[in-house]
């Protein structure tokens, strides 16, 4: 089916169009889809959903990576190049962003500061061993690969502050390279996946996990007066209540401050959530 872009907050018409003209159309089995669930992807396919251009500002600075690695001018390296490999007698493809003569493969992201701390997410270590995969069967041997992380939401007047924060806009991040013998088990049973899926109706495909959702629990923060941030954080408001008898907090001064949990990725990041029957369902259980 196909997305309808709107411009709820009439953005210029440049913008607009710059948006709703993106020529990647990525189709079959492609890098980035194999750690996307199969519940988005098939409502994706079978129904038409819209997305608003302010939406849609992250992904279009992301392209601008593209016309970078095109000014590099590297001899002896793969830039911007798009491979096919077979997986479990299916054609999957991957564009590489950089993959030079020492047999480093890189792919070059627009993210936030916060990957310092948490580390490469796994849908990136699944689209680089997807990648590697592809260039060895091409016959393009991969050593070592890594993301060029640069950061959206980077200061530097807070690098100059906190030592903890990112001294730099841009970092290196490390990624870990499965053997070919887990790269080729994990990619044929997510094609076994998403294939079982495409035969089910939408009310059968297959639920989002917790960590597909990027569901954050509810938690019972112990807050104290004067401070900002909380004391402690507690999944249940009895362990909350015992931190507080057990530790002799004041009560005068020390509260319990409840924090509904909610499925980040439903919520604010998929498209498709209106057509989706277990997020109808979470929300009546809510």
């Amino acid at each position: 089916m196909a997305i309808k872009f709107t411009n709820k907050l009439k953005l210029p018409k440049p913008l607009f169009q710059a948006i709703a003209n993106d020529p990647y159309s990525g189709s079959g089995y492609t890098a980035s889809m194999f750690a996307k669930p199969a519940q988005i992807i098939e409502l994706e396919k079978r129904h038409d959903y819209t997305v608003d251009i302010s939406d849609m500002i992250y992904p279009l600075v992301g392209n601008n990576t593209h016309y970078i690695l095109e000014r590099m001018g590297i001899k002896n390296a793969l830039q911007e190049e798009r491979l096919f490999a077979k997986v479990y007698g299916e054609s999957i493809s991957c564009q590489i962003d950089h993959y030079n003569s020492d047999c480093v493969l890189q792919d070059w992201k627009l993210t936030t500061r916060w990957v310092i701390v948490h580390g490469a997410k796994h849908e990136w270590i699944v689209q680089m061993n997807t990648q590697a995969f592809t260039l060895e069967a091409n016959g393009f041997p991969v050593k070592k690969a890594e993301i060029i992380a640069i950061f959206r939401d980077w200061s530097k007047t807070q690098a100059a502050k906190n030592p903890l924060y990112p001294k730099r806009q841009v970092a290196v991040l490390p990624v870990e390279l499965w053997s070919k013998e887990e790269q080729v088990d994990y990619l044929s049973k997510r094609i076994i996946y998403f294939k079982n899926a495409s035969l089910q109706s939408d009310e059968c495909l297959p639920e989002c996990t917790p960590e597909e959702r990027w569901d954050k629990p509810t938690v019972y923060a112990i807050m104290k007066k004067g401070r900002k941030s909380s004391v402690r954080n507690l999944f249940s408001l009895e362990h909350a209540q015992e931190y507080i008898d057990k530790n002799k907090l004041d009560v005068n001064i020390h509260s319990i401050q409840e924090r509904l949990g909610e499925s980040t990725r439903c919520e604010y990041y998929c498209n498709v959530k209106d057509f989706c029957h277990q997020y109808k369902r979470l929300k009546e259980d809510a």
